[in-house]
This record gives structure tokens, C-alpha cells and sequence, in this order.
């Protein structure tokens, strides 16, 4: 319900657009023809920016070009409301085209377009190669879209809606079918910080490890195990203490600011690594994500788009307005406009926690022993998440199609 409700008041922002379109007479103007391509770029890239925002969490290369025979609708998008919305352009103003815009995944190519991560850890890159940046990680169990793929990588998306390419080795695709299967079957949410998944009961091969936020299939139990199946079907053995059921985790239950506290608090010391969302290495917005995640809420990946999101607080508010688990954010401004670049998690009594090097805590408070004067001058501001209202960037993981 989150994203139809957020896809349609778009999708009502750019048919007001076309409404005050009015019609053109390209059908039967040759000239008009030849240069209709650079004529509609502005409008074509109005649509992108309304319904594509930001790229890193949608897709929107579109081209309208003069081919050999007439003209040519080329590129890719992955939502069809906005190639909708294009056909929908070109259709008001009387154009005649062909057209080859691929809304993906293109299911003739991607016939199995879910996939799960089936490595405790999967590295999410910038472009398919190891040689690329790595932007963000995903977890095992972790559901998500398959949009096309190239050699021997998958271009997904996450449930957080950020975009990357992974090895599609570690990933586990899934018909509609086979994806329905498993968010209809029990799971089992991991909540150690780290551990191993046994091939027996006596612990004596093991057949993957496993870290916190680890998302597999519970089979059966003997005793203080649980018998359960990775999502690629390997199977193995867990202490039943080291998990919940996946249905219990929901803000409801789970997101309180002593939560937030314990979980953050538990990775002090935790290396810097950028693009990382795990215990095996955060960067500062990929803690504060990963803190919040195990408790039940989505946030946006970046730091940035984190920003975008919750109840303000004015940063002339801190300390004494803040409350455990509101996010300060750092950065600098430009024209007026803040530019958030890092991320921490407020603990209370002037100190926040965060990433920056390793998990830290330190306070914008200068007699503090704790004292960061560059956080001090770069606090841009406050968002609180608990209380907010739930939508894009505070997404319940109850709440969560591609979960349930």
C-alpha cells in the first residue's frame, strides 16, 4: 500500500502535466519531424525527474530519435507508470513513432525476476565488475527485484528500492510462484552478531555462516535446534536462541530507543568499510540503516536520502530536544540548501554513536572528552524516526510487500 499510494501520486502529478499539453500537429508536419526529438527532451525529461527522482533508486534512460524510417522511442525504465506516461505524451500531441522503450525487467529476458541473497553477506557494486565501487551490501534472505542481467551479473533492486549490480552467484532466482512460496512459508529472523550454520546436529561441518539480519527457512527442530534451509536449498542447524520468528519483527514490538541503543552499542568497534550495510563493516549511513533494520523499519540507503525522512527537529534544538534514537546529520550547505554527507544516531546526554573510521560514540558537547569539533561545525540537523509516519524511507519490514 506504501508504494501504490506513492507510484500514484506521481502518476497524478504528471497526468496534470499532460493535461495542459495541448495537442501539436507532428503527424503530417515533416519538418516538424526532424527536429521533434529535441523539441520533446524537455518534456521527456520532466517525466523522468517526476516519476524517477532519484536514480539510485529508479531507472529512467529515455530517447525519443529520429530513426531511418520515422521516429524511434528508445531505452529502458523500470516503472511502467512512467512509460505510461511518455506514450501518454506522445499520444496527446499527435506523434507517430516506434516504439522500443523496455520497461524492466523485460520477463521475455528475466524469466525468474525475484531472487534471494544465498550468502550471509552479498556485495552490492556500481557497475557489473569487481573492479567497481561497492555501494551497498544485501543480507541473506534479503528479497529482491532481478531488472536485467549482463554476463554474470544481476542489476536488482533492494527493498530499500537502491539499485546495483551482484555476482549472481549470490543470488538464488525466483519465478512469481516460487518468490509467493517463500514469503507464505515460516522463516526465522538471525539476531547474533555472528555465527555458523552446521551441516549435523553435533556441529561438526559447517555449511555457511550466518551474521545478524539473516533471513532463512525454518524446516523442523530437535531439541534447543532448528533444522533450516538457506535460500538456495542448502541445509543445516542453528541454536533456536539465536533467532526469532520472522513475523514478530515489527516496530510495533521491537523499535524502542532502548533497542536502538543495544543494537548500535553492540558494534562498537566495527570497521569503516564503505558501502557497508553489515556487521561485517558499515559505512555511516549503512549502521544507522542496519540499527533501525533490526528492529523492524527500512530506511533509505544513503545518508542523503535519510535525510529526506522522519520529523524534523532544528539542530538549535540539540541536546536538549533530542531523544535516544533520533538521527543527526552532518554535511555543509550551498545556496541555502543542506547537503547531508554523514550520519550518527543520538544516545543521549549530548553523545551520538556512529560510523566514521569504526563505531564510535562522541558529542557535539566541547567539554566533553568525547568532543568532535568537525561534527560540531558540519551538524546540519535532526530526524526523528520513532513516532513518524510510515512511507517512502520508513518502511515497516512488516508492512513490506516483497516480505509478506
Amino acid at each position: 500500500m506504501i508504494y501504490n499510494k506513492f507510484f500514484g501520486d506521481r502518476i497524478l502529478t504528471v497526468l496534470f502535466i499532460l493535461a495542459l499539453m495541448t495537442p501539436g500537429c507532428h503527424r503530417n508536419n515533416p519538418r516538424a519531424v526532424n527536429n521533434i526529438s529535441e523539441s520533446f527532451k524537455d518534456e521527456l525529461d520532466s517525466i523522468g525527474i517526476i516519476m524517477v527522482p532519484d536514480l539510485r533508486e529508479g531507472i529512467y534512460d529515455v530517447d525519443l530519435r529520429q530513426g531511418s524510417s520515422g521516429l524511434v522511442l528508445k531505452g529502458e525504465t523500470d516503472l511502467p507508470a512512467a512509460k505510461a506516461a511518455i506514450t501518454g505524451l506522445l499520444k496527446n500531441k499527435g506523434v507517430v513513432y516506434t516504439d522500443s522503450l523496455v520497461v524492466l525487467p523485460d520477463t521475455t529476458i528475466i524469466i525468474k525476476h525475484w531472487g534471494l541473497v544465498s550468502v550471509s553477506v552479498c556485495n552490492i557494486r556500481l557497475f557489473p565488475s569487481y573492479d567497481a565501487e561497492m555501494v551497498s551490501q544485501a543480507l541473506m534472505g534479503t528479497p529482491v527485484k532481478i531488472l536485467k542481467k549482463e554476463g554474470d551479473w544481476f542489476n536488482v533492486q533492494t527493498p530499500d528500492m537502491y539499485l546495483g549490480w551482484v555476482d549472481t552467484d549470490a543470488i538464488e532466482s525466483k519465478t512469481l510462484k516460487e518468490f509467493s512460496r517463500w514469503k507464505a512459508s515460516s522463516r526465522l529472523f538471525y539476531i547474533k552478531k555472528t555465527g555458523d550454520i552446521h551441516a549435523d546436529q553435533l556441529s561438526a561441518r559447517q555449511v555457511s555462516d550466518i551474521i545478524v539480519g539473516c533471513i532463512i527457512e525454518l524446516a523442523g527442530e530437535s531439541g534447543n535446534l532448528y533444522s533450516v534451509v538457506l535460500p538456495d536449498g542448502r541445509k543445516g542447524f542453528i541454536n533456536k536462541g539465536d533467532v526469532i520468528p520472522f513475523e514478530k519483527l515489527s516496530p510495533e514490538t521491537y523499535l524502542t530507543a532502548e533497542n536502538l541503543r543495544n543494537s548500535a552499542e553492540s558494534f562498537m568497534g566495527i570497521p569503516y568499510l564503505w558501502g557497508g550495510t553489515s556487521s561485517k563493516g558499515f559505512d555511516c549511513s549503512g549502521f544507522v540503516k542496519t540499527v533501525y533494520f533490526l528492529n523492524g523499519m527500512i530506511l533509505s540507503r544513503d545518508a542523503s536520502q535519510q535525510f529526506l525522512h522522519g520529523t524534523r527537529i532544528r539542530r538549535s534544538f540539540y541536546p536538549d530536544s533530542l531523544k535516544t534514537g533520533d538521527l543527526l546529520f552532518f554535511g555543509s550547505s550551498k545556496n541555502g540548501r543542506p547537503r547531508a554527507t554523514h550520519v550518527g544516531m543520538y544516545l543521549g546526554n549530548t553523545e551520538f554513536i556512529h560510523c566514521s573510521g569504526m563505531v564510535k560514540i562522541n558529542s557535539l558537547d566541547s567539554t566533553r572528552s568525547n568532543f568532535s569539533r568537525f561534527r560540531r561545525n558540519s551538524f546540519l540537523g535532526v530526524r526523528r524516526i520513532l513516532g513518524a509516519p510510515a512511507g517512502k524511507g520508513l518502511i515497516p519490514v512488516s508492512e513490506h510487500t516483497w516480505y509478506k
